[in-house]
C-alpha cells in the first residue's frame, strides 16, 4: 500500500504523466470533494488525503 504525502499540483501532474492544466481539468468535476480534504481553490499544496482520492479516482501511481 502507497503512502501518501503532501503534493503540489505540478508534482502530482508529472506522476500521472500530463500536464498541470490537464489535472487541473479533470479536476474540475470533483471540487466539492476536495474541498472536504480541505483543499481551497487557490491551494498550491495537496494534502495526503486529497493526494489519496485524486491517485485512487485517476488510477495514478506515485510510486
Amino acid at each position: 500500500m502507497a503512502t501518501y504525502k503532501a503534493m503540489t499540483y505540478t508534482q502530482l501532474a508529472l506522476c500521472a504523466g500530463v500536464s498541470r492544466r490537464t489535472l487541473y481539468n479533470w479536476l474540475k468535476g470533483h471540487q466539492k470533494q476536495l474541498q472536504k480534504f480541505g483543499v481551497t481553490p487557490n491551494a498550491k499544496v495537496l494534502p495526503p488525503a486529497a493526494v489519496r482520492y485524486i491517485c485512487e479516482t485517476f488510477c495514478i501511481d506515485i510510486a
